[in-house]
């Protein structure tokens, strides 16, 4: 889906149309990706996709849901909404793996989505990609009739929670499939008037590639503190910002690195870490024998242990 937000006038006109009119198809398609940003002319690439098969008003009980390695990274906004690490996506297969089984799966279909001419422009852009020639036939925009119907902000949480869907399991993250399955209760209800709203169960990537583990057990178990000890972060650590976690390294007695270098002693991994510091310290740790990545429970251990212990 768009990232970006939308809102519909207040007052819409007396009997305002939707663009696309209600397709005499009885196939759906329910579509939806997360991608590295907005633009396919910027370079960006989709990292998952999901799609949901309706017969009429039914689901069918066909679904994809599929994930990918874009070959570059997700900018800070779009991984805020997809909630997928670079280093997992790095481990994934291209989307050109599937692209012939994505292909199938939409053949002669009605698409459906929320914005649904962005997830579009995205697939014909890696079916490009992949030398295929594709382009949609018939499709529904659920944002383009609620501007018709309802008053308010078109987004998707706005629109389903405004016909009674439960919307609080995107409060993390925007996940493809969850949204396609929210997306395909919202066109039954909104535009195929169905008195009942029939969910999907969800499906996790079926082709997701699990990553080699980002902490290391230290060959030795960790008991003392942070004085004397050099350390550098990758990702975010719950509740603290950067700049905080530096200073409670300093205030303890600890050195602090903007980079993995040969004498860091620990990575800590918090969420979404960045690639080009686990590889550097996989690198380093090769080399020199250090660092050793731990994750942040590992980490408050030795904050927590700060003052018992130094280092010899």
């Amino acid at each position: 889906m768009s990232l970006s937000s939308d809102t519909v006038p207040t007052s819409p006109s007396a009997g305002a149309k939707p663009s696309q009119s209600r397709p005499s198809s009885r196939r759906f398609v329910v579509i939806d990706c997360e991608t590295t940003g907005l633009s396919t002319a910027g370079g960006d690439r989709m990292v998952s996709f999901a799609a949901i098969e309706l017969a009429d008003a039914v689901p069918t009980g066909r679904s994809l849901s599929l994930i990918f390695n874009p070959g570059r990274k997700s900018n800070p906004h779009a991984l805020r909404v997809h909630g997928l690490p670079d280093h997992l996506l790095r481990h994934q297969d291209p989307f050109h793996n599937v692209a012939q089984d994505i292909l199938g799966f939409l053949e002669d279909a009605v698409l459906v989505g929320h914005n649904v001419g962005f997830d579009i422009e995205f697939l014909r852009h890696e079916f490009e990609l992949c030398g295929i020639r594709w382009m949609a036939g018939q499709s529904v925009c659920t944002m383009q009739h609620a501007r018709a119907q309802v008053a308010g902000r078109a987004s998707l949480d706005a629109v389903a929670t405004l016909f009674g869907i439960d919307v609080g399991i995107r409060a993390r993250f925007h996940g493809a499939f969850v949204d396609a399955e929210i997306t395909s209760r919202l066109f039954q209800k909104m535009i195929l008037g169905s008195a009942e709203m029939l969910a999907v169960p969800h499906l996790a990537p079926t082709n997701q590639i699990d990553p080699p583990p980002l902490v290391r057990q230290p060959a030795v178990p960790i008991t003392h503190g942070i004085a004397g000890y050099a350390f550098a972060v990758t990702g975010e650590l719950t509740g603290l910002s950067r700049e905080a976690v530096m200073a409670r390294i300093q205030a303890l007695g600890g050195h602090w690195h903007h980079s993995v270098r040969k004498d860091t002693d620990y990575l800590v991994v918090g969420h979404a870490p960045g690639a080009t510091k686990l590889d550097t310290a996989a690198a380093r740790r090769a080399k020199y024998g250090k660092p050793d990545t731990i994750d942040e429970a590992q980490f408050f251990n030795m904050v927590a242990a700060s003052g018992t212990r130094r280092r010899a």
